[in-house]
């Protein structure tokens, strides 16, 4: 768990640089790449081969994602280094995830305590960045009524979203359940029409399409490789 905090949180620091030096673009694509290493490490590491359907529809998942974070152009403007810097946050997500995955199937650890122990640790490391970076006295000035009422909301929301992933990865592999939440930039699409009264275009609504079909289509495979292999 320690090994994991510190992953988790050079990840977090490098997830706001990568996003604010490569673009919201650039760095969103880049991100999408996380089913791929999630694949890739749980080959390696505890032989889980995926079938051709599930390599399929991941690589088409993808494709949907980038043709819709490009805006239907298929072209990334302002590709700079700072998109490899992006490409190493679902490098270490993939690590660290994949070796709690491990913990969770091998030991007596709840996903609760996981992201209790995940979200200390890391906040010790990062406020420790951020102190002799900044000064103790500038991360403190940031501890406004204002953003803390913000900060509760949010760090409420991340609670959910962190033990509801825990959960999840105790029971299906990091592969599938990274592959499942890589449609986050069509739902915050879904969720900027109905609140931000947003316009939608014709291209957002291929991707949509094309994310949905593949989802369908990785869980599929999935089911399918499994009966095919009992």
């Amino acid at each position: 768990m320690l090994i994991t905090g510190i992953i988790f949180s050079i990840s977090t620091l490098l997830y706001v640089v990568s996003f604010e030096k490569a673009g919201t673009v650039s760095a969103a694509i880049a991100i999408q790449a996380y089913p791929l290493f999630s694949i890739f490490l749980e080959s390696v590491f505890f032989k889980r081969k995926k079938n051709s359907g599930e390599l399929f529809f991941t690589f088409l998942l993808i494709g949907g994602i980038y043709f819709l974070g490009t805006k239907g152009t298929w072209i990334i403007e302002g590709l700079s280094p700072w998109f490899l810097l992006a490409l190493a946050v679902p490098i270490l997500w993939s690590i660290a995830h994949v070796t709690i995955k491990n913990s969770l199937d091998k030991s007596p650890i709840t996903p609760n305590q996981v992201t209790f122990i995940r979200v200390l640790i890391s906040s010790i490391i990062l406020f420790a960045i951020a102190a002799s970076v900044n000064g103790v006295t500038s991360v403190f000035n940031g501890f406004t009524v204002e953003f803390q009422i913000f900060a509760l909301l949010m760090g409420f929301v991340y609670y959910l979203e962190l033990v509801n992933w825990f959960y999840a990865v105790k029971h299906v592999d990091v592969s599938v359940a990274s592959s499942i939440t890589t449609p986050t930039p069509v739902l915050t699409m879904v969720l900027a029409i109905i609140f931000l009264q947003e316009s939608i275009e014709v291209y957002q609504l291929l991707a949509m399409g094309i994310v949905i079909f593949c989802l369908y289509g990785i869980i599929y495979s999935g089911k399918k490789g499994k009966t095919t292999e009992s």
